[in-house]
C-alpha cells in the first residue's frame, strides 16, 4: 500500500473535522452547552479526544467555529437573495427564514442556546451585534426603496418579529403557526 497523498491527508483532516463539529453541533443543541462534554463530543464524532485537541484548542474554540460556520451560511444565503425589486427581495428574506424555522430549527436552536449564554461567549456578543447591524441596515435599505415612513423602525420590527418568532417556534414546534405568519408577512410587506 502506498503512503498517502498531501490531498488524501487533507480531505481525511477535513472529514474528521466535520465529523467533529456535526457531532459538537447535533450534541449542544439539543443538550446545551454545559451538559456537553468534550468526551461525548468525541464519541459521538467516532474520534479520540487527542484527535479533537489537534482541531480545536477547547470546547470554546469549537463552538466558535461552529457559530461562525451557521452565521457564514447565513450570510451567503442573504447575498443569494438579492433582488432588484424590494418587495421581491423582501418576500425572498421572508420565505428564507421561514424555511430555515422549517429546516434547520437546530441551528436556531444553538445560537438561541448560546445567545442565551452571551456573557460567558464574548465572541457570541460581537457576532449577534454585527449580524443584526447588517441585517437591519439591509432590511432598512429594502423599506426605504419600498417607501416606508421610517424604514430604520420597521427594520427593527422585523428583526424582532424574527427573534420572537424563532424562540415561538423552538418552544411549541409544530403546534406553532409558521405557514400563517409566513403568509401574514408576505402580505404586509410585500404587496
Amino acid at each position: 500500500m502506498s503512503p498517502r497523498t498531501v490531498e488524501q491527508n487533507e480531505e481525511i483532516r477535513k472529514e474528521s473535522k466535520h465529523k467533529i463539529m456535526e457531532a459538537a453541533f447535533q450534541l449542544i443543541a439539543v443538550r446545551g452547552y454545559e451538559a456537553t462534554s468534550i468526551a461525548m463530543i468525541a464519541t459521538e464524532a467516532g474520534v479520540s479526544k487527542g484527535l479533537l485537541y489537534n482541531y480545536f484548542d477547547s470546547k470554546e474554540d469549537l463552538v466558535k467555529e461552529l457559530v461562525y460556520s451557521i452565521v457564514d451560511l447565513g450570510d451567503q444565503d442573504m447575498i443569494d437573495l438579492n433582488s432588484e425589486d424590494p418587495k421581491e427581495a423582501m418576500k425572498s428574506i421572508f420565505k428564507w427564514f421561514f424555511y430555515e424555522l422549517r429546516e434547520r430549527l437546530d441551528h436556531w436552536r444553538l445560537l438561541t442556546e448560546l445567545t442565551m449564554k452571551i456573557e460567558k461567549f464574548d465572541f457570541v456578543r460581537e457576532i449577534v451585534l454585527a449580524k443584526l447591524n447588517d441585517y437591519i441596515g439591509m432590511l432598512e435599505g429594502l423599506l426605504k426603496r419600498m417607501g416606508y415612513k421610517d424604514p430604520l423602525g420597521e427594520a427593527r420590527l422585523i428583526a424582532a418579529l424574527f427573534d420572537g418568532i424563532g424562540v415561538h417556534a423552538l418552544m411549541l414546534k409544530d403546534e406553532y403557526p409558521i405557514d400563517e405568519l409566513e403568509r401574514f408577512l408576505i402580505d404586509k410587506y410585500c404587496k
